[in-house]
């Protein structure tokens, strides 16, 4: 048996509009944003195994959010959990080398304006 966590979401540590958009840049959609500020608590992911829970949780952390990471239970196979916020996986990231924001990929850094190299891409 695996044990499987979920990731709560409870509310800001930061402005309301630049965790917005920095959960935007991470893949999660404008309306799913505003529906988890409206009503936190909520969980944002569960049937991870803890990695998988403590790198969401970092993800969401980083860009303002207070969350928090619950044991859900045991498994004997992978659980169908729905996804209620699609974030992008970690391979479509990076970190500018300017002024450290990790960011999803792209021609430039969306804090800064540093421009990436294209080998980055």
């Amino acid at each position: 048996m695996v044990k499987k966590y979920r990731v709560l979401f409870h509310g800001l540590t930061e402005d309301e509009e630049a965790f917005k958009a920095r959960m935007v840049g991470l893949g999660a959609p404008g309306d799913t944003v505003d529906k988890m500020i409206r009503e936190a608590p909520v969980v944002l992911k569960g049937g991870l195994t803890l990695g998988a829970a403590r790198d969401y949780a970092e993800a969401v952390q980083e860009a303002g959010g207070r969350v928090k990471i619950e044991e859900q239970g045991h498994f004997e196979e992978p659980a169908h959990v729905e996804i209620s916020s699609p974030i992008a996986s970690f391979e479509n990231f990076t970190m500018c080398p300017e002024c450290g924001l990790k960011q999803r990929k792209g021609e430039t850094c969306i804090k800064c304006g540093f421009r990436f190299a294209s080998s980055e891409q």
